[in-house]
């Protein structure tokens, strides 16, 4: 699977063309988490990770070889806590926003009182 260049893999999606997978039972999750990590890391994943996220997904189902669960598992996977905060968390999240700038700027040694609110982010490996 990681044959396949983005040029190859849009035009797939596009045209709906199955992916070459080997017939075992490891393959399909093996190709799909190449195919999954590609495409995430060509949108803008660091900003947006839950964005990008969706847009993965759809191109996925539209294209019909891959199932929601399947997708969704793949993803799972690869998910990570943390209070590195994206763009996108942010403006969902205005009081982090507004906690985190007070933080970093007039009080620094004021911590967050509570619990921390995490994002999950995506950590997928680099396919060549």
């Amino acid at each position: 699977m990681s044959q396949y260049d983005m040029n190859e893999i849009i035009q797939k999606i596009k045209n709906q063309s199955p992916f070459d997978l080997k017939d075992n039972e490891r393959s399909r999750p093996s190709s799909l988490r190449v195919l999954i990590s590609k495409l995430f890391y060509s949108l803008d994943y660091e900003k947006a990770p839950q964005a990008s996220r969706q847009k993965v997904t759809q191109l996925l189902l539209y294209h019909g070889q891959f199932s929601r669960e399947e997708i969704d598992e793949i993803f799972q996977l690869s998910a990570k806590e943390t209070t590195a905060y994206s763009l996108e968390f942010l403006k969902q999240n205005p009081e982090i926003a507004k906690a985190e700038a007070l933080k970093s700027k007039e009080f620094p040694d004021e911590g967050a009182e509570g619990e921390i609110p995490k994002e999950i982010k995506y950590i997928f490996p680099h396919y060549g």
